[in-house]
């Protein structure tokens, strides 16, 4: 019982105090013991478009929403007997698929937190297509719809990723080609990341 109690204890400790998803640590520490007994998964790295500016004219409480609403939806979307979900921090996620259907489980994620993103804008915001807000050097600009991008990283059993933050490094790649490319998911191959 005692050891039971201690192993709380210490996931709540590393779990996300607004998702009480597992944290930095224990997706690391996940990412190593796959790595290790070279499985076959895939590293989703899931991030938010527009969100700054969302939360700066909403406010950090509509902010939080919008994260609580990618969190249940990656929840929704994900087997909770073979894939693990983590949040990184801020609208950062990790998601380590070993579900034989990771791919349309991903796809259909992604299209449903952006359906339901909209949902959480102003009567005003939603008819005009998004907000007018100051962008990060001071400019007001328009920022349409907060949506969901995901860079994927597949692993096939012996994999040229011998460190879990080599293939962190790697996800975080292919979220940026996806976010930057505008597309809602991408999959990196390994050699195409670049370690």
């Amino acid at each position: 019982m005692r050891q039971v109690t201690e192993s709380r204890i210490e996931a709540a400790r590393h779990a996300n105090p607004l998702t009480f998803l597992p944290g930095n640590i224990p997706i690391s520490e996940h990412l190593s013991r796959l790595l290790e007994a070279k499985s076959n998964f895939v590293v989703c790295y899931a991030d938010l478009s527009n969100f700054k500016p969302f939360n700066d004219y909403f406010g950090y409480w509509q902010g939080d929403k919008m994260i609580q609403l990618l969190a249940t939806t990656i929840r929704r979307h994900c087997d909770p007997q073979c894939d693990f979900i983590g949040h990184v921090g801020g609208d950062d996620f990790v998601v380590l698929f070993q579900s034989d259907d990771w791919e349309s489980r991903c796809h259909r994620m992604v299209m449903e937190f952006n359906q339901a993103a909209v949902q959480l804008y102003s009567d005003e915001a939603r008819v005009a297509g998004g907000i007018q807000v100051e962008d990060r050097q001071g400019v007001q600009r328009f920022f349409t719809f907060t949506t969901m991008y995901a860079g994927l990283v597949k692993v096939t059993g012996p994999s040229c990723y011998t460190h879990a933050s080599d293939l962190a490094t790697a996800a975080a790649r292919a979220k940026q080609v996806a976010k930057t490319q505008s597309l809602s998911v991408f999959m990196a191959e390994p050699a195409a990341v670049g370690i």
